[in-house]
């Protein structure tokens, strides 16, 4: 594995606020809020500067935490 695929199977692969949410199936200003601390659940982020970047594996831990079983 090299170059684009090695950079996407990453899990500390730094995913921008557009790419989580098309992950999670939401708006741009959904993920924003909840990760700026604005609402909840808080998603793990990183902030670079007026950036906020997200580790994948922060994400997908993220989702499989709201799981419910019902």
């Amino acid at each position: 594995m090299n170059g684009p695929e090695l950079i996407r199977c990453d899990p500390d692969h730094l995913l921008t606020v557009e790419e989580v949410a098309r992950m999670l199936g939401m708006s741009t200003a959904w993920v924003r809020q909840h990760s700026s601390g604005l609402r909840q659940p808080a998603i793990p982020s990183v902030k670079l500067g007026k950036s906020v970047r997200f580790r994948r594996h922060r994400v997908l831990e993220f989702i499989a935490s709201m799981e419910r079983v019902a």
